[in-house]
Formats: C-alpha cells, structure tokens, sequence
C-alpha cells in the first residue's frame, strides 16, 4: 500500500482515513489515467497530478495541507506517487478490496 496512516487521536481516525483515502485515490488516478487514450480519464489523470504537484497551503484540502495533517512525507509521497505503475493499482486496490 502507497500509504499507511497512524491516527494520533482517537477521535480523528476516520476523518484520517477518509483523507488518507483521498491522498491515496490522487495517487492511483495519477499512474492509471495520466496516460490514457481517452480523454475523460486522462484529464482525471491530469487533475490528480496537479492537486498532488502544485504548492498550495493555503487551502484546507490542498495536497502538502492533507500530508501534514496525516504525518506524512509530501516529498516521499510524490517520489512514490511518481514510480507507481498502472499494473500496481490494480494489485493494490484487491489488497484493499479484499483485506
């Protein structure tokens, strides 16, 4: 799995998960349709990889915003996000699905 979240706060777990989970859609839409022929997904590629490329801090649900509120590497995360293949979305995603 691209991410692993340890919540600090037993009250903010799922809020953390949910956002954990946005970060981690960006990432799999970025290696699964960046590329794509079809330009619906394509663009859904292409506004992944903005969000998760761009610098913004000034709004809540920006992507250094959701690393930093989740503990985690924003750095790290786009090297990863960026190495991640169409194939190992599929695998991880039946990780997900099937636990």
């Amino acid at each position: 799995m691209i991410l692993s979240v340890r919540p600090y706060t037993p009250d903010g777990h799922s809020e953390m998960l949910l956002w954990a989970a946005v970060l981690r859609r960006a990432a799999y839409d970025i290696a699964e349709y960046k590329k794509d022929k079809r330009l619906k997904l394509r663009k859904l590629g292409d506004a992944a990889y903005k969000w998760m490329f761009e610098d913004d801090t000034e709004n809540f649900n920006s992507f250094l915003n959701l690393c930093y509120y989740l503990n985690q590497n924003p750095d790290q995360f786009r090297r990863k996000t960026r190495k991640l293949r169409k194939q190992d979305v599929h695998k991880y995603d039946m990780i997900d699905s099937h636990g």
